[in-house]
């Protein structure tokens, strides 16, 4: 693992759960070292993805975003302000949650 790589991550798990695009994950970058190109931030998020260690979101009105989480999970967008947040797999259905409450 690179080091422009280690910091990409890094960054990613402590800004978790945000999910950042790749332009916020440049600025953290650039903040700690402050050559790395952009070039190499996008390189490294495709890599990463396709290695299985983030997630790759595509977002219907604006820029993709990466999660640190890479176990498959849904998401929900807030239509109002763009927050991200993600959605546990698992639910208990309103009809199992009453017989569970008697």
């Amino acid at each position: 693992m690179t080091r422009q790589r280690a910091l990409i991550l890094g960054i990613m798990r402590e800004k978790c759960p945000e999910h950042l695009t790749a332009d916020e994950i440049f600025s953290h970058a650039r903040q700690a070292m402050p050559h790395i190109a952009r070039g190499t931030v996008y390189r490294n998020l495709k890599l990463m993805e396709l290695d299985g260690e983030i997630g790759h979101l595509e977002m219907p009105d604006g820029p993709d975003r990466y999660d640190a989480n890479p176990t498959p999970h849904g998401h929900l967008l807030c239509d109002s302000c763009g927050d991200l947040a993600d959605l546990p797999v698992r639910y208990i259905c309103p009809k199992c949650r009453a017989k569970n409450a008697q």
